[in-house]
């Protein structure tokens, strides 16, 4: 028996050749290359995505050896996911990092993820679920294996597969490694979860729940109920919130604070040593992720600017540091930073090139930009461009969050005719104003907000020592903290900048918001035309065909006012806006326009990474029209592009194509059936990773069951069910798999069979009649 714990937030997607594995680079390298990346997230982080973009580049060309490459590939793999929509480009920095050259297993995990999730995103569902569960087969104790499940539900759930999606979501949130240090500390604000392996449990009957105890070293005490898993009843998952606060027992919410300690009671009847009724105690810390910040004067928005002369807020949130009932404090440092002249930054280097600490540049390369208002700001450059100026030592004290202080105050001195029936609170409302009357009448606070000022003049004589902060305009007021317990392995640096500036930085309102730049103007347009076509699309899957309608014209209309100005820019921006335009015309179901877009694509960017997309687009136009001919000869072509990950799909249309050539032919309908058996095969002889192996294969089992081949039917029925869970068609090959055993007189197999058709399809238009057989079976006995 085994319990495990564990707090989640929980929710219910470059090629290089080489001619040998490159060798490993210097630590020299590594540490230079790491830098490099560091610093290009600060750019990212600041909103100067091109530049960062740009250094992250420059890592992998300028350290080619070095394993900090594989971190840029992550990040730009990311970048073109989630803000570019360039799933291509994204899936071939993200392979660069699964690749076996990468010795880091958890970098490996989320790029195969990753891959898994740019599939999704370009609605290639087939080759998602096999990338999706090799990251469950090939890294089963990765954090990642719950991402995997959810979108393995998420595809299924698109595809209209509700009984298999229902399947993969169960399995979200069940997989914990054993290592998972995260599985021992709980976040506080976070929902605490439970988790309990026992074969004990294989007694529970259906909605039975397993009851455990929940304390803490504080002396709160809650009872939680643990439900089974899916249909692995050998597991039961419990959860309950928590939050910062004094015990109260029996209130259904776990109070902590930055000491306690959380303790889980559970009983094991029957241990594998014939013991009964053993106590299982678990126990876990609590932490909290901190964040530093620096405010506006009413500590409800964060800043990048301080003004001289005013007062800079600072705060810091960190759960962990809540202590005790009074309100507890924590330092913080503050340091004045000023950029060093370009004569000093060069008499440094000349230093440390002196003393061996730092190697001089090679010849041609970029010195990188200096990004000001970002931290670590170390990172960029082997030389520090900025020096410290002035520096403060501050304690922040823990204070009460805005909104409890107005409720306070409310309750406290509430208005004429409040108590009146008529004008009660809503109840979740006037437990809370209760709870924080009784905090602030017993004197405790527990927020985790510690809150703090200091004073920055505008001087250019620095006064050591004293409270106050002397700065210049153009200097940057740094914020450091060190969070020693956190939900990860070890203390962490946080640290965060704003710019000294003159004026003020209150009552600043926008009136008016105005893209200077055309090219980036239209790119918004795109994102935009892009996102109501997926809004589109879910209108049209849940059956709202007219919304889907207006959303699709709304999206056109964008497209259309983007072309005109985008063809005078050309490049990339055109290619994409045509990329959106044939997708915008193939979801609306106007296949000539799709099609001639789908052209004049390859036309005029013979190298577009959409291209496959577009041969295959085109192809489904040929077909779904019912040219099958045409369509034949476009997935012909889209087979030959040897870098495609599409092949599969190509091929897969193809004898999909002469299939319904046999079911409209009356006299050659054999020789059809053949040529599409024969593409099917292929699929499976030649194009294995291809997320179609498994519709193949099954395609593949129905012509034997036409031949009366039962026996290889049933041989390949088995291995679609065992190998390809994800396939599509599964209710068709449960039903031919159940023909196929009452053909061969296994009539008590059939029947499972058809049972299965009927638990896991029951929306399939193969269940009625499955019901029909499995009730006239049950009725013969078997």
């Amino acid at each position: 028996m085994l319990i495990r714990l564990f707090c989640l937030a929980f929710l219910c997607c470059s090629f290089a050749l080489h001619a040998a594995p490159p060798v490993r680079g210097s630590i020299i390298e590594d540490r230079a290359a790491r830098k490099l990346t560091e610093a290009g997230e600060l750019r990212y982080d600041a909103g100067e995505q091109e530049k960062a973009i740009e250094i992250w580049r420059s890592v992998i060309e300028r350290y080619p050896r070095s394993k900090a490459r594989f971190q840029a590939h992550l990040k730009l793999g990311e970048h073109h996911l989630t803000k570019g929509n360039a799933y291509e480009k994204a899936r071939a920095h993200f392979e660069a990092v699964a690749s076996e050259d990468n010795n880091d297993g958890q970098q490996r995990a989320e790029a195969t993820l990753k891959m898994g999730v740019c599939f999704f995103e370009g609605r290639h569902y087939g080759q998602c679920f096999k990338v999706m569960r090799k990251v469950i087969e090939e890294f089963p104790v990765a954090e990642q294996v719950n991402e995997a499940y959810y979108y393995i539900g998420l595809g299924h759930f698109k595809q209209g597969h509700y009984g298999r999606a229902i399947a993969a979501l169960e399995k979200v949130g069940t997989a914990v490694g054993d290592k998972d240090q995260n599985a021992e500390k709980l976040e506080s604000g976070k929902r605490f979860f439970v988790k309990i392996e026992d074969a004990d449990l294989a007694i529970l009957k259906k909605g039975e729940a397993v009851t455990v105890k929940v304390s803490t070293s504080e002396g709160d005490e809650e009872l939680v109920k643990c439900v089974p898993i899916g249909r692995n009843v050998r597991v039961v998952l419990g959860s309950i919130p928590t939050r910062l606060g004094k015990p109260r027992p029996g209130n259904g919410i776990l109070e902590v604070t930055g000491t306690a300690k959380v303790q889980v009671d559970y009983t094991d009847a029957h241990t594998a040593a014939r013991a009964f009724n053993v106590d299982r105690k678990k126990q876990v810390t609590v932490v909290g992720n901190a964040l530093v910040q620096v405010m506006d004067g009413a500590f409800a928005e964060t800043l990048r600017g301080v003004v001289l002369g005013k007062e800079a807020n600072v705060q810091v949130s960190d759960a962990d540091r809540d202590v005790s009932d009074a309100a507890d404090t924590l330092k913080v440092k503050v340091e004045v930073l000023r950029p060093k002249t370009p004569l000093e930054i060069e008499e440094e280097k000349a230093k440390l090139i002196a003393e061996g600490a730092l190697h001089p540049a090679t010849p041609g390369e970029k010195p990188l930009p200096i990004l000001p208002g970002s931290e670590p700001i170390e990172a960029q450059l082997e030389v520090d461009p900025f020096k410290v100026i002035d520096t403060v030592e501050l304690t922040l004290t823990e204070a009460l969050r805005k909104v409890e202080e107005k409720l306070i105050k409310k309750s406290a001195n509430p208005p004429a005719g409040e108590n009146s029936p008529a004008a009660a609170p809503e109840p979740k409302g006037e437990d809370l104003v209760k709870e924080i009357e009784q905090q602030q009448n017993d004197g405790s606070i527990h927020t985790g907000l510690f809150r703090g000022t200091v004073p920055v003049e505008s001087a250019e004589v620095v006064v050591v020592g004293d409270p106050r902060l002397q700065a210049q305009p153009g200097d940057l007021i740094r914020l450091s903290y060190t969070d020693t317990l956190n939900i990860g392995a070890g203390p962490r640096d946080l640290a965060t900048a704003a710019k000294c500036v003159e004026g003020n930085l209150g009552g600043v309102r926008v009136t008016r918001t105005e893209i200077s730049d055309a090219e980036l103007e239209l790119k918004t347009k795109l994102k935009t035309a892009s996102a109501l076509t997926q809004i589109g699309t879910q209108y049209r899957d849940f059956g709202l065909d007219e919304k889907a309608k207006l959303k699709y014209e709304e999206a056109l209309g964008v497209c259309e006012e983007v072309v005109t100005r985008a063809r005078k820019i050309g490049g990339s921006l055109l290619e994409e806006t045509y990329m959106q335009l044939w997708r915008i015309y193939f979801s609306m179901d106007r296949l000539n326009l799709a099609a001639a877009m789908s052209l004049r694509l390859q036309r005029e960017f013979p190298e577009s990474i959409y291209l496959d997309e577009a041969i295959l687009q085109q192809a489904r136009v040929a077909q779904k029209s019912g040219d099958f001919a045409r369509a034949i000869a476009i997935y012909t072509n889209l087979t030959r592009l040897t870098k495609s990950q599409l092949r599969g799909e190509g091929q897969y249309g193809i004898g999909e194509c002469y299939e319904a050539m046999a079911k409209a032919a009356r006299g050659n309908a054999e020789q059809m059936y053949e040529r599409a058996f024969q593409a099917y095969k292929t699929v499976f002889d030649k194009f294995p990773e291809s997320g179609r192996v498994g519709d193949a294969v099954a395609k593949m089992a129905s012509f034997y069951y036409q031949k009366k081949d039962y026996a290889r039917a049933v041989d390949v029925f088995e291995k679609v069910l065992s190998d390809h869970p994800d396939a599509n068609f599964l209710d068709v090959i449960l039903f031919n798999y159940g023909r196929c055993l009452f053909r061969m007189n296994r009539k008590a197999e059939a029947s499972k069979r058809f049972n299965q058709l009927i638990d896991e399809f029951p929306g399939s238009s193969l269940a009625p009649e499955a019901k029909r057989i499995s009730q006239a079976l049950t009725k013969a006995g078997n």
